[in-house]
């Protein structure tokens, strides 16, 4: 099986390839893309699907996506230019694997909080109607359908994943996202933690190193179904978490209470009070031993600490 995970320099591409490294060494390591040029990429990601053509021959292969610098926030200009990237990869791909596409499947890292931003009746689950209600949102919900119809069109299997808040200690600062990693930081640097919702508000958070696995899990399922598969996975963890519980479990790994100043968010409509979420399909890629809470914010809270010691928090290295 050949495997080519795409952003793996990021949180969630960074652990895919941790945990396909057993099974075999990933396509594209040393591959870099430039993802301030449109114009760039595209080229650099045509060339990437032609050696990754050559390399698997008639083999089976898995691409995940885990790329993108998105958030609710993001201007429309970048969401457009991301969204290009991906339709120049899954074109690169119809045209250099041809009928080889049904030997592959592809995993895309979608956003459960974006597409089900207005939906009702939470905890969400696959079978909710989604409602975006952020150009984010939309932009989701549109590669979502272009990864759709590429299975249809190509015969290559596609897992839609929509991952819930993803947390951990390589969390892209610079993103201005990730409510424990925020609070972590802001403690650790003896700043306020600046919070833009109530307390109340509930939201499902997830280890990255957990949606790896199952990132990886449902994969390794698509695999033995028929060609031009779809499934749609909440990944998500068992439990949903208030901030107030959030700030709670911080409490007990520094020791000590954060400083937490509540703001009122400019874009409060793009921040519902309650995106609980839960996953009722392919519950076997769920079934192992999930990080507790405490466990994953005492690891992003280590990692920081030694990201202190090293003169990175200041904004040297995000």
């Amino acid at each position: 099986m050949h495997h080519w995970v795409i952003g793996s320099n990021g949180m969630l591409g960074s652990s895919v390839a941790r945990g396909l490294a057993n099974e075999s060494k990933p396509f594209g390591e040393g591959i870099r893309f430039n993802w301030s040029s449109q114009l760039e990429t595209k080229y650099q990601i045509v060339a990437a699907v032609k050696q990754f053509s050559n390399k698997v021959g008639n083999d089976p292969w898995s691409i995940f996506w885990c790329a993108g610098v998105g958030t609710v926030t993001t201007s429309g200009s970048v969401l457009d230019d991301e969204e290009r990237i991906v339709e120049h990869l899954l074109s690169a791909l119809l045209e250099k694997l041809q009928d080889r596409n049904n030997n592959g499947a592809l995993f895309f890292s979608s956003s459960a909080g974006a597409i089900y931003a207005g939906s009702a009746s939470p905890p969400m689950c696959e079978s909710t109607e989604i409602v975006p209600l952020s150009p984010y949102g939309v932009q989701k919900e549109s590669l979502e359908t272009k990864f759709a119809m590429f299975a249809s069109r190509s015969g290559a299997r596609v897992v839609i994943g929509r991952i819930t808040n993803l947390y951990g200690p390589l969390q892209n600062r610079s993103k201005g996202q990730g409510l424990i990693t925020s609070i972590c930081q802001q403690t650790l640097q003896r700043k306020p933690v600046n919070v833009f919702v109530g307390l109340d508000t509930m939201r499902n958070y997830i280890y990255v190193d957990d949606a790896a696995k199952v990132a990886i899990r449902m994969i390794e399922g698509i695999h033995l179904l028929p060609a031009a598969t779809i499934q749609t996975k909440v990944v998500c963890s068992k439990a949903n978490h208030s901030v107030s519980s959030i700030l709670k479990e911080c409490d007990s790994v520094f020791g000590f209470s954060p400083h937490v100043i509540q703001l009122k968010s400019f874009s409060s409509a793009a921040y519902p009070r309650d995106l609980r979420m839960k996953s009722v399909c392919e519950l076997y890629a769920d079934n192992f031993e999930h990080t507790p809470l405490v466990v994953g914010i005492s690891r992003v809270w280590q990692s920081l600490v030694r990201d202190q010691q090293r003169g990175w928090l200041s904004g040297a290295k995000k």
